[in-house]
């Protein structure tokens, strides 16, 4: 008998609709809420990198036309005019997460262009800023670590120590012939 009694009563539950949503949006909330979570992570960090790629690019300008050499500009001003671009739109930790580096090259085959991670980390050794002059080529890139927000995409978007995402803009051109006393 016990089994009888059993089987009706899980048939009279498999036929109740009652609650049927609340089970449903159960079974897919948390699907539902990481994939947001996610869209709005990669969203931030677009438009950061979107935001980096301008910012290198208004420096590559600058130094292009001759105007960062005019201007005696260094490293620090470099980083502090990459910043004040950044930070136009949204605001963004520059103090301790943007790097620039610019190099010079005679010609085009000499330039290497490599991401300086070395295990896991950012390695700033070979970072600097170098004063380039009229008709030298130019490598200008720009790094900035993004914190990632999201504790459970820290170990799928990070690059660097596992927590955080390395972005990295690069610009290469020849500086336009400005005059020699630009320098």
């Amino acid at each position: 008998m016990g089994r009888a009694r059993m089987r009706r009563a899980l048939t009279r539950f498999a036929r109740r609709k009652d609650g049927a949503a609340a089970v449903e949006f159960a079974l897919i909330a948390l699907p539902f809420f990481l994939l947001l979570t996610a869209l709005a992570e990669v969203s931030l960090m677009s438009f950061a990198q979107t935001n980096l790629d301008l910012a290198i690019s208004d420096l590559g300008r600058t130094i292009r036309t001759g105007q960062a050499a005019e201007g005696d500009m260094g490293a620090e001003d470099v980083e502090s005019m990459v910043c004040e671009r950044l930070n136009r739109i949204m605001p963004m930790d520059c103090s301790e997460n943007l790097y620039v580096d610019v190099d010079h090259y005679d010609t085009f085959n000499d330039v290497d262009n490599p991401v300086p991670l070395a295990n896991g980390a950012l390695d700033e050794t070979d970072i600097g800023f170098e004063q380039t002059g009229p008709g030298e080529i130019v490598l200008v890139r720009g790094y900035y670590r993004w914190e990632v927000i999201t504790p459970f995409f820290q170990s799928i978007f990070g690059n660097v120590n596992g927590t955080d995402r390395l972005m990295v803009s690069s610009m290469l051109f020849r500086n336009e012939p400005w005059p020699e006393d630009a320098e």
